[in-house]
């Protein structure tokens, strides 16, 4: 037998033994076991040293969703997870001492992001470190992933950067020829992967108009890799990934490494042209362009689908789609199929993406860093109701001119002057994280108004339902009018502290208070809450208002000067829900708009809830500052978690901001629901009011997603010393069981009416089984008046006579509205009816997010008839199908309560039909 070749190991392409085992071994040869974290190491502090620079951070963090916000188990606790190599490198990005592209380039990444389980598959973050053994710093004989690896006492890590990068206060005391041997290591593995990469993954992009950030294409470019050795090479002969089926000759060369050799997979695209000013040279029309640009898709990529166009020969099999699909949304259609060089990322069982289960989201396309899932089509949002123009379909058509609306590079380049209470001032660009393929996909979601010098402009009325918010740029100054806080007396502390006296505008009511263009943004709260505007807002343009720059300094750090000399327009950009919720993702700009929203979130408390009532406008000014100042607390619970435990001792006072809370007590394990409680009232305050506090007498736990201010002991009696009025409120009269309830009533039947979710219901249909002789006259009626859709189903859960029928409840927490890529369904003017707008997707998100399955989905059988009178408009269908809800019939009387011929059916409120089911169980026999 021949003996086997020798293995040049100063090749760079030589691969170790470990690379090649199936199990992970530490530096010791001994097999790595990763032990389940736990919540005793949010407070077990590590050190580690990258490039030189040393950095504290717990062996483990909580668990976040995409948002940010903090995922818990079934008993509440914050689940746990590893701190990593990047964690620790993004906590020097946060400290200040690095900026967020020099993190890029010292770790580029291209399979990782911060709010997905990472996974290591790209190897591009690869780190070299090392550990002291017997007094000698010693290298470990691997490079790990640093997006995965996790931290370690003493850990000392080298990245790419080498001693350019290095600490320079570290370099006295630091080995300088090993950190560049060991950069030297990371530079040429991590080079050498962009290489394979770059053969055979970057191709020619498809159509007229940038429709993603190539991140491949960047991370390439910043490590200099600029050409592929000759062996690297991808064969010509080699079929593309996208064929659906492969030529017979190359089936015996290359099978299994093709792709299935299946007849073409073609599919009927409800798409049409969009009838807009022509967009390039050489096509005469935008109906041809709009052909062109379907065709070409059809012919080369015939796995896309109406939104997405996939081109497998881009994709790198990050993973990063499978993770989004999976764990930012539900839905779990993306995997992966063939192997070899046929390996693809699939959709259910190897379906045409637009064949599949997949809603359409857009999340996996927004997540993809090489474009192998790239935009089709515009969104067209319609969230403007006083603006005519209509986004155009195409992504390769220009933009309508003058319109006001942002395309996604002019989004990129929005920058606002934000007045931090804790971090001082600095400029904030709020798009710049947002994927370029997001704000592509929603162009026309951002617009922008410029209030010239001497002018006013009303953007928002109090009481009125809204989905959009306010981003201030940083100058001029806006009024904040609030006919809930009673008549104006005196000149309020933010009044006098810009020297402004209080005053009435006509229909506004009083002046609250008078903002600066240096908050960052208002109306947030009405997009976060789904709640009625708070407050009326006009924004002011003085004569001298002063004009902004935008200026950089030698170092790339950007500032904003005001030039008092030359008046220049108040800039506000007012962007939809859906916007805000992408910009949420970016840890910057999520901590920017939490510390406005904590401030105005106890402002609100103070100013709309039933205990300060008694106070007039300067005294509740004088409690929110004694609020903040003294340690209140902003507090957000999840449904279904605990606040307060039965028999706990008493230390806290709670405002309820936001959501319903239960009140019970557990008598021999049974629940009894004494109380519910929501946005404005309070709870806490009895054993504190006592001369010793005492112990809790009830339990208290979240029913929906809640918003707490938590007031220390200490505070809460400073508060009841200041202000008398206050302890005497909560010393007064006892609160019903349910607000508005005029009767008592018994556990059981409050138990039934809190497990259905009846006190969520503003607007319930109700079938009083009493003279209801099932005729279904009323399903009938909703039929014919919505294009023989019902929005009812006669059918649902019995609460005393009752039946009550599936169909939209318009509840106080409208959990339908939660997460709309497309910000297609929300709630307009002062009316409590949901609204679905024609751009829906028909991601069918808001069907399962309804827990009363109350929403359905239904194809679309005919145009848009509301677009075929706008001009520019598309009248024809732009998706498969649509999500349909009870409009309580635009405001008027519901023809399903006209309809019935017994007068059994009815529209109420939660507290209205409890009140009557109480007086018939009350009512004395015959």
């Amino acid at each position: 037998m021949p003996d086997a070749p020798a293995i040049a190991t100063e090749d760079p392409m030589f691969l170790g033994r470990e690379e090649e085992s199936l199990f992970a071994r530490d530096d010791n040869d001994v097999l790595v076991r990763r032990d389940k974290e736990t919540r005793d190491r949010f407070k077990d502090l590590v050190t580690i040293v990258i490039d030189g620079y040393s950095i504290e951070v717990p062996r483990a963090v909580p668990k976040t969703d995409a948002l940010g916000n903090p995922l818990r188990d079934t008993d509440g606790g914050l689940i746990p997870r590893t701190t990593t190599i990047h964690d620790a490198a993004a906590q020097l990005v946060a400290l200040g001492i690095w900026t967020d592209e020099e993190l890029k380039t010292r770790i580029p990444v291209l399979c990782h992001q911060r709010h997905v389980t990472p996974v290591a598959v790209c190897r591009m973050c690869s780190v070299q470190i090392s550990s002291m053994k017997r007094g000698k710093l010693t290298p470990g004989r691997k490079l790990v992933p640093a997006c995965q690896h996790r931290v370690e006492t003493n850990m000392v890590v080298t990245t790419r950067a080498g001693v350019d990068g290095y600490n320079p206060e570290a370099k006295a005391t630091a080995d300088m020829k090993a950190v560049e041997r060991f950069a030297a290591d990371v530079n040429g593995s991590v080079k050498l992967l962009a290489e394979f990469l770059l053969a055979d993954h970057c191709h020619p992009d498809l159509g007229t108009a940038k429709r993603y950030d190539d991140e491949l294409g960047t991370v390439i470019l910043s490590l200099g890799v600029d050409r592929v050795r000759k062996r690297l090479e991808r064969p010509a002969d080699l079929p593309s990934r996208n064929a659906a089926g492969a030529p017979e000759e190359h089936l015996d060369e290359f099978d299994p490494l093709v792709p299935p050799s299946s007849k073409p997979r073609r599919f009927t695209l409800p798409l049409a042209p969009d009838v807009h000013e022509p967009e390039r040279a050489g096509t005469a029309t935008a109906h041809q362009a709009w052909e062109d640009w379907n065709a070409k898709v059809h012919d080369g990529y015939p796995y896309s689908s109406r939104t997405v166009v996939v081109d497998h020969d881009k994709c790198i099999l990050c993973d990063r789609c499978v993770r989004a699909c999976s764990e930012v949304k539900p839905f779990k259609v993306i995997g992966h199929t063939g192997k070899g060089y046929g390996t693809r990322i699939s959709f259910d069982l190897d379906s045409v993406m637009g064949e599949s289960n997949c809603v359409q989201c857009g999340e996996c396309m927004t997540s993809c860093p090489t474009g192998a899932l790239s935009l089709r089509r515009r969104v067209q949002p319609r969230a403007w109701a006083d603006s005519p123009t209509q986004i155009p379909v195409n992504p390769n058509t220009a933009f309508p001119a003058d319109s006001g609306f942002l395309t996604a590079d002019e989004m990129q380049k929005v920058w606002l002057r934000y007045d931090s209470p804790t971090r001082g001032a600095r400029v904030v660009f709020p798009f710049q994280a947002v994927p370029y393929s997001y704000l592509k996909w929603n162009e026309g979601a951002v617009r922008k108004w410029e209030i010239a010098p001497g002018e006013r402009k009303l953007l928002c009325d109090e009481g009125q339902y809204g989905s959009t918010a306010f981003l201030l740029q940083g100058t001029g100054t806006f009024e904040i009018y609030s006919r809930l806080a009673g008549p104006a007396a005196k000149p309020g502390f933010f009044a006098r502290l810009l020297g402004r006296s209080a005053k009435t505008d006509s229909g506004y009511g009083p002046l609250v208070r008078i903002a600066t263009g240096d908050e960052l943004v208002l109306g947030e709260m009405t997009c976060l809450t789904h709640r009625p505007r708070t407050a009326t807002v006009v924004a002011v343009a003085e004569r001298d208002n002063p004009s902004l720059t935008l200026t950089r300094d030698e170092h790339g750090r950007t500032s904003a000067t005001l030039n008092r000399n030359n008046p220049g327009p108040v800039v506000v950009y007012e962007v939809t829900r859906n916007m805000l919720d992408m910009m949420l993702r970016s840890a910057s700009a999520r901590d920017d708009l939490q510390e406005m929203y904590t401030f105005r979130a106890i402002q609100a408390c103070v100013t709309g809830g039933d205990l300060f009532k008694p106070l007039n406008a300067e005294q509740r000014e004088r409690a929110i500052m004694l609020l903040l100042t003294e340690g209140a607390e902003f507090r957000r619970v999840e449904a279904g978690d605990g606040i307060v435990a039965e028999g706990d001792p008493a230390s806290d006072f709670y405002l309820v901001r936001l959501g319903t809370v239960r009140v019970f007590t557990t008598i021999g394990g049974r629940e009894q629901v004494i109380r519910l409680l929501s946005a404005g009232d309070h709870f806490g305050e009895g054993a504190l009011l006592s001369d010793r506090p005492g112990m809790r007498s009830a339990s208290v736990a979240a029913l929906d997603p809640v918003e707490l201010v938590r007031v220390p002991g200490p505070v809460f009696r400073k508060l009841c010393e200041t202000f008398p009025s206050v302890r005497e409120g909560l010393a007064g009269a006892p609160r019903p069981a349910v607000a508005g309830l005029t009767q008592t009533p018994t556990p059981g039947v409050l138990s039934e009416y809190v497990r259905q979710g009846l006190y969520q219901g503003q607007r319930l249909l109700v079938l009083d089984l009493t003279s209801c002789t099932r005729c279904d006259e009323c399903t009938r009626a909703c039929a014919d008046s919505h294009d023989g859709n019902a929005r009812l189903l006669r059918e649902g859960l019995r609460f005393g006579d009752f039946l009550v029928a599936t169909s939209c409840r318009s509840c106080h927490k409208p959990y339908c509205m939660e997460g709309c890529p497309v910000d297609a369904i929300h709630r307009r003017g002062q009316h409590l009816e949901v609204v679905i707008e024609n751009h829906c997707i028909g991601c069918g998100l808001c069907e399962r997010n309804c827990p009363y399955g109350s929403i359905h989905m239904v194809a679309r059988t005919q145009p848009n008839p509301d677009a075929a009178a706008i001009p520019g408009g598309n009248p024809h269908v732009t998706a498969a199908r649509r999500a349909v809800n009870c409009d309580l019939c635009n405001g008027g009387e519901p023809f399903c309560v006209q309809a019935c011929p017994h007068i059994a059916a009815h529209r109420t409120t939660g507290p209205d039909l409890l009140d009557e089911v109480l007086s018939r169980l009350n009512r004395p026999v015959a």
